[in-house]
């Protein structure tokens, strides 16, 4: 039997009231959600501007109780015990400090807001773990947009939380780094940790295919908890068996349906590099384009 979710939906619905003027105005942000998210499981949450991703997020964080429906954490309805951290971009401290000043910092912080968060004996372990080693000294205001995001993380994991909720944390990533950060939210998960990454789409989470669950939000309501999608180069040839034969050796994730080839694309394999090889190998390729496909299970 399969372990209690560390984290559950049931019919969650959250509302907002805001007020102009001696007028009061509901706004439905979260309308009926559903979700389960296990111990180690990256879940992505997309969806358009006002979708309602922030809201869950903080749902999920326990930062705020649902107007109606129920939240379990671990079993239980204390967010607490999971100690849930709720991260974005870049820190929020001035950028005069240091980078060890900062983390520093957060952890008095987390200290002042929590007396059972342990706290650190050393920081240089866990700036090495996010990859800030050596940094110490660098002011939060040189760094590259990766490295901000690297000191964001650091000062979630002081807490020791086991469930980390991002929201839009890529949004000054380049492609590149989105896969770089991604791998650090991987490790994190893979020490048992939940993680949800909130974007506008599959690439603001870090890459097509790279979560365990990928749940879309529109207007507030859940439209599918669907399976990961990823990035495919599909080719079309005049002669498919024969650039099978060609391509094979050097692509083995190659397939073919019907005279098109389909190569997945992700790490070390972009549509410019499988073009590239047909030329080299002697494939023809009349035309390409970039698709998405549903990661097979």
């Amino acid at each position: 039997m399969r372990a209690t979710p560390l984290l559950e939906f049931r019919q969650v619905t959250r509302r907002w009231r805001t007020g102009v003027l001696g007028t009061n105005t509901d706004i439905l942000a979260v309308s009926h959600a559903s979700l389960t998210l296990h111990a180690g499981e990256v879940m992505a949450i997309t969806g358009a501007g006002g979708a309602g991703k922030s809201t869950l997020l903080l749902l999920a964080a326990g930062s705020v109780r649902p107007s109606a429906g129920e939240i379990r954490w671990n079993g239980v309805g204390d967010h607490r015990p999971l100690r849930p951290q709720l991260i974005k971009a870049r820190p929020w401290e001035y950028h005069f400090l240091t980078v060890r000043q900062a983390i520093a910092f957060h952890a008095d912080v987390l200290a002042l807001a929590d007396d059972s968060i342990p706290a650190p004996s050393r920081l240089l372990p866990l700036m090495h773990r996010v990859g800030l080693y050596g940094m110490s000294r660098v002011r939060l205001g040189a760094l590259t947009p990766l490295d901000q995001f690297r000191v964001v993380v650091a000062q979630a994991l002081l807490a020791q939380p086991r469930l980390l909720c991002c929201d839009e944390p890529f949004a000054y990533l380049g492609p590149a780094d989105r896969t770089v950060a991604m791998s650090l939210l991987r490790s994190i998960a893979a020490g048992g940790v939940g993680v949800i990454v909130a974007g506008r789409d599959g690439d603001a989470c870090g890459g097509q295919g790279v979560a365990d669950k990928v749940l879309r939000l529109v207007a507030g309501r859940v439209d599918g908890l669907a399976r990961p999608r990823r990035n495919v180069l599909e080719l079309a040839v005049p002669s498919p068996d024969d650039a099978m034969r060609r391509l094979l050796p050097q692509l083995p994730s190659l397939a073919r349906r019907g005279r098109r080839l389909r190569v997945p694309l992700g790490a070390g394999t972009s549509p410019e590099s499988v073009l590239a090889l047909c030329r080299d190998v002697g494939v023809a390729v009349r035309a390409s384009r970039v698709a998405e496909e549903l990661v097979p299970r």
